[in-house]
């Protein structure tokens, strides 16, 4: 790994971009994410859904960015890693609790692969939903975008936030929770469905439509895995405020 790293920066050196080849299908994303976090003059990255840390490590070494990270996971299976990537990096705080549509407590389905983990069960009909994984039913501390972030800005003073969402079929309600706050992050990055794997899972059309309505127009759609190959599933948008685009120079 130490000598892979040695590679890729000289190679950064001399404006040559080496990846392995697993990084392929993340390419576009880490370089559209760096440069819109640099646009947009982002100081806090809202990571809901965070897993084990998979996305703000990302941000770290590959997006470049040096910010405020919070991040959001509920599952208990996940948390000890997230925690423990965390405390090696004195801007990046973990919640353990989700962020939904109303606060409460909610049933989380804990799949044995936690990426899949989600408050919702696997929709049978899908193409791309995995015939059977065991899981774990298990009640979680749900929370609001609208209630927290009042707190956390005091908190942490940050002015201008971005919202990543990865809620495996949730993102919707996430950002409904948010209300009127969501006008308050100048960016959105959130996982969107062609063909939902979950039950109840909004498609495409409604989640973009809700984000513009509130405000927000699409950058760009990048693919987040490969693992339908070659079916179309998922992929992830990035959005900005209408207000932070630059008029067009045309």
């Amino acid at each position: 790994m130490r000598a892979l790293d040695a590679i890729e920066r000289g190679a950064r050196a001399l404006g040559v971009l080496i990846v392995p080849s697993w990084r392929a299908s993340q390419l576009e994303e880490e370089r559209h994410i760096s440069r819109l976090l640099k646009f947009l003059d982002i100081d806090c990255v809202f990571d809901v859904g965070a897993n084990a840390g998979q996305h703000a490590k990302k941000l770290r070494r590959y997006c470049e960015y040096k910010g405020l990270i919070l991040s959001f996971e509920p599952n208990p299976a996940c948390l000890p890693a997230l925690k423990k990537s965390a405390s090696k990096d004195p801007l990046w705080h973990v919640f353990p609790f989700a962020l939904g549509e109303e606060k409460g407590n909610a049933e989380f389905h804990a799949y044995d692969d936690s990426l899949l983990g989600s408050m919702l069960k696997f929709n049978p009909a899908a193409a791309g939903a995995p015939e059977v994984m065991p899981y774990k039913s298990i009640s979680v501390e749900v929370d609001t975008i609208a209630n927290v972030f009042p707190q956390l800005q005091r908190e942490f003073g940050f002015a201008r936030p971005f919202l990543k969402l990865d809620t495996q079929g949730s993102d919707l309600k996430a950002a409904k929770g948010a209300g009127e706050t969501i006008r308050q992050f100048l960016g959105i990055q959130s996982e969107v469905a062609f063909d939902p794997i979950y039950q109840g899972a909004p498609k495409f059309e409604e989640v973009t439509g809700y984000y513009e309505a509130k405000g927000f127009r699409m950058s760009r759609l990048f693919a987040n895995n490969d693992v339908h190959f070659p079916r179309l599933v998922e992929m992830d948008v990035a959005l900005v405020r209408a207000d932070q685009l630059k008029p067009s120079s045309r």
